[in-house]
Formats: C-alpha cells, sequence, structure tokens
C-alpha cells in the first residue's frame, strides 16, 4: 500500500488564464462564463492540531455521532477545544469549518 501524500504533487498552480473567445467542438458552456472549481486548495500539509481534530472527528462519526450539537457536546468532553484553547459552540465551530473547509 503507498503512504498517504499529504497534498497533490499534479495540482497546477492556480494561474490567471485568458480563455478563447471562440467555442469549442462539444462545448455548451461559452469560454471564460464556466466556474473552475479546484477542490484541492490545500498548500500545506496540516500541521498536528489539525491531524489531532479530524482523528477525533473520524472518531466520533465511526461512533455514530452526527449532529453539530453533539460533535460540539463531544470535541468539549474530550476537551480537544479550539486553537485558543476554548470550548466549542455552535458559532466558533462554524466560523472554524468555513474559514478551514467544508
Amino acid at each position: 500500500m503507498d503512504p498517504i501524500q499529504n497534498f497533490n504533487p499534479f495540482l497546477p498552480a492556480n494561474h490567471q488564464i485568458i480563455p478563447a473567445r471562440e467555442g469549442g467542438k462539444g462545448h455548451i458552456q461559452s469560454p471564460g462564463t464556466a466556474p473552475n472549481v479546484v477542490w484541492q486548495t490545500r498548500s500545506r500539509i496540516p500541521d498536528e492540531y489539525e491531524v489531532s481534530l479530524i482523528a477525533m472527528l473520524e472518531t466520533l462519526f465511526a461512533s455514530g455521532v452526527e449532529t453539530l450539537e453533539q460533535i460540539i457536546d463531544e470535541l468539549n468532553q474530550k476537551q480537544l477545544f479550539d486553537r485558543q484553547g476554548q470550548q466549542w459552540n455552535e458559532a466558533s465551530f462554524r466560523e472554524f469549518l468555513q474559514v478551514n473547509g467544508y
């Protein structure tokens, strides 16, 4: 089994590319109007805090925890607080997800 890579080394750099003005065969969208969604945007390896939070979330989901309220309660009970050492609440956890991903 290959080791898990921390990032996609083949992810192209995000350069502004001027789209062609004319359409091509098989293209439905007008050039330059279709959104280009890059799913892996991580530019660095996750730090120790992020890795431990991810591991805990995986453990919680595996044990049947599903709702936001349950997640927050379990994280606080297991004393895995936010980066400032404060207990999670719904607003702080939503803000964390907004900044760090879905």
